[in-house]
């Protein structure tokens, strides 16, 4: 059964991450083998290696093919993520150009992982432009002052799922976060600039039809899990109030190697839900086989990488 695709997801990627990247690409491919997923190789071995993953809902795409005089003179000038991050919409907005029959392009984080099905994420809000995800900071160990203060610096929103619709308001609101990105991408969250994230923010007072997504189990991350309970029913993982859990976004995990799988966000927090118990016994296995695919391939952090 091959239905019209008419939704595509998109990454950039470099090698640090691509162990992480590989249990997303895998997870997706469990719950919607149907949407390619388009992805910008930062470097040779990201490129080499997943050639050689042989899946097929991958489209890669080396840096190269898209850089031009203005991005090589940024890339001097903004360390890796920042250029990342810089990449961002104007990958998003390449493969929408490159295809015109898709309705909508989503950016995903390669730190993802999705339990269920996303296309309610979309079915259940047709009529907006723009979906973002709220990253609203629940930590009840925090007091209200600190919170205050990491929300001011990072943002009301998440950047590690945005969809775009191919529409007017999709497009422009894509097009200004490009321009904004390619003017200042910083990292600099004590200036209150933390990279392509913090343009979010603006986007629902300049465009039409940008919206909250409003369906539960999307996004949950280290930022918010505290209001959240998670539960096996009937073979699959569900919030307190029953619904699925969609994606979880393990954000700063440092795979120092095979044996040596760090959390450097969570060190000091004893309640961590089980699905992270399950996302570390996962990687071991998604590097031996990268091992075997390319044995030369090297994607483990190094100790002190603690950004």
């Amino acid at each position: 059964m091959n239905k019209t695709v008419t939704s595509a997801y998109c990454t950039v990627l470099s090698k640090g991450r691509l162990y992480q990247a590989v249990a997303l690409f895998k997870s997706l491919e469990q719950v919607d083998q149907d949407s390619p997923i388009f992805i910008l190789c930062m470097d040779e071995d990201t490129h080499r290696v997943l050639q050689k993953l042989k899946m097929k809902q991958l489209n890669l795409v080396p840096v190269a093919a898209l850089e031009n005089e203005l991005l090589l003179k940024l890339k001097e000038t903004r360390d890796q993520s920042e250029y990342c991050w810089t990449m961002k919409p104007i990958f998003l907005q390449a493969v929408l150009n490159s295809n015109p029959e898709l309705e909508r392009v989503t950016y995903i984080d390669g730190d993802l992982f999705f339990y269920a099905d996303p296309s309610p994420i979309f079915e259940n809000q047709p009529d907006c432009s723009v979906l973002l995800s709220r990253g609203d900071i629940v930590i009840p160990s925090f007091e209200k002052e600190q919170i205050d203060m990491l929300q001011r610096l990072l943002g009301r929103y998440n950047s590690g799922f945005i969809s775009f619709k191919h529409d007017d308001a999709g497009t422009d609101c894509l097009e200004w976060w490009k321009e904004r990105c390619l003017e200042e991408c910083k990292n600099a969250p004590g200036e209150g600039k933390f990279g392509d994230q913090g343009y979010l923010d603006y986007m629902s007072e300049l465009f039409p039809n940008v919206c909250d997504i409003t369906t539960p189990g999307v996004n949950i991350g280290h930022w918010n899990y505290g209001q959240h309970t998670f539960s096996w029913k009937d073979g699959r993982i569900v919030l307190e109030d029953g619904s699925p859990l969609i994606f979880y976004h393990f954000s700063g995990y440092r795979i120092v190697s095979i044996n040596e799988i760090k959390q450097i966000h969570e060190t000091t927090r004893t309640d961590l839900p089980f699905v992270h118990e399950l996302y570390q016994e996962t990687l071991p296995h998604i590097i031996q086989h990268m091992q075997t695919l390319d044995p030369e391939f090297n994607g483990f952090a190094s100790k002190d990488d603690n950004k």
